[in-house]
């Protein structure tokens, strides 16, 4: 009997060892397969080494620069009707300031969805702004809108462009 209780424990313990190694062995895997990601992307970044890494550098492709190919542009002019001219006038597209009232009218550059606002807060004056001209391919009816400024950021409108095939099927 002694013999027997001597043999099961001996397999316990093999089996605990066995399920040890196991699990290490997993995780040292783990571990060098995470390694070596990490230094594979790390060498990415080199263009030299890229080359050798990679099998095939045209799927890559190239940087587009100003979202050139990707949407039409049109243009809205627009003219301060009640004074020659505001410096603190600002046109804003999106939020972002593209043009000042140096001069009694504004031609600006728009892509489909811009939204075109007013900004007058930094501007003492009460100011009335108004839609004088659009180009061709606009579809939104804006000529003749006008705004009131008074020391305030006002909506002016949204841009809608028709691309060249909505154009043709018109």
């Amino acid at each position: 009997m002694k013999n027997l209780l001597s043999k099961d424990k001996t397999k316990r313990i093999k089996s605990r060892i066995v399920h040890l190694s196991f699990e290490r062995v997993l995780f040292l895997l783990f571990i060098a397969t995470f390694t070596l990601l990490v230094i594979v992307q790390a060498a990415m970044t080199n263009p030299t080494v890229r080359t050798f890494l990679t099998a095939d550098n045209e799927m890559a492709g190239t940087p587009l620069g100003v979202e050139e190919f990707l949407y039409e542009e049109g243009s809205i002019s627009l003219k301060l009707v009640s004074e020659e001219s505001d410096p603190d006038l600002r046109v804003l597209i999106n939020g972002d300031e593209v043009a000042a009232f140096n001069e009694n009218i504004v031609n600006i550059s728009v892509k489909d969805g811009d939204v075109v606002e007013i900004d007058g807060s930094s501007s003492f004056k009460e100011a009335k702004v108004e839609i004088v001209s659009k180009s061709e391919n606009i579809a939104t009816d804006c000529i003749g809108k006008m705004v009131n400024i008074r020391s305030n950021i006002k909506k002016v409108t949204d841009i809608r462009v028709e691309t060249q095939a909505d154009q043709n099927k018109n």
